[in-house]
C-alpha cells in the first residue's frame, strides 16, 4: 500500500514537519550550527548525531541511547548508505540534477521517493517506517547545508582574491 505524505519547512530554517491527511505525523528539528537533529514521532524521540569530517557518518539513537541506524555519506557522489541495526541496508541518492527529487530504497521491496519545491514537498512510500522517512529528509538537509557552505566558501575566496 502506497502512502503519500506532505512535508514542509520554513524558508530560512531547517525544521521539517511531515503531515498525513493534514495531521502532523512527526517533526524533525535541526540544531543551528551542527549537522544534528531531533526527530519527534508518535512512537518516540530520536537523536540524529553527525560525527567526523573525512569519513562522515550520522548515528540515529533512540531515547535509550541505543543506535538504531548509521548513515555513511559519499560526498563526491552525493549519495549515502543507511545501515539499520536489524541488518537491512538502504541507499539514498538524488534522482535528478536539480536536487529536487531523491529516494531511499533497499533494491528489493522497500522504497521511499521524495519530491520538493522551495520549502515543501511530497513523500511517496510503500512502507510505514518513520525512521526511513525522517532519515531521507535529514540526508537531504545535510547535503543542502554542504552545498550552501561550498557556495559561501567560493564567494569568500573570490572576494578575498579581489582584495589582494
Amino acid at each position: 500500500m502506497e502512502k503519500i505524505l506532505n512535508w514542509r519547512k520554513g524558508l530560512f530554517d531547517s525544521n521539517y514537519q511531515v503531515y498525513e491527511h493534514a495531521l502532523l505525523k512527526f517533526s524533525l528539528n535541526f540544531s543551528s550550527l551542527k549537522n544534528s537533529a531531533i526527530a519527534t514521532t508518535q512512537s518516540g524521540i530520536y537523536l540524529l548525531k553527525s560525527e567526523g569530517y573525512s569519513v562522515p557518518e550520522t548515528k540515529i539513537l533512540n531515547n535509550k541511547n541505543e543506535v538504531l541506524a548509521v548513515i555513511r555519506y559519499d560526498w563526491m557522489a552525493f549519495k549515502a548508505k543507511i545501515s539499520i541495526s536489524t541488518g537491512e541496508q538502504f541507499d539514498w541518492s538524488f534522482q535528478n540534477s536539480w536536487l529536487s527529487r531523491w529516494s531511499i530504497n533497499n533494491h528489493v521491496d522497500k522504497q521511499v521517493i521524495f519530491n520538493s519545491t522551495t520549502n515543501s514537498g511530497l513523500i511517496h512510500s510503500n512502507v510505514d517506517d518513520d525512521l526511513l522517512i525522517f532519515t531521507g529528509l535529514f540526508i537531504r538537509e545535510y547535503y543542502s547545508r554542504l552545498i550552501y557552505a561550498l557556495i559561501l566558501f567560493v564567494i569568500f575566496m573570490s572576494s578575498v582574491r579581489s582584495i589582494f
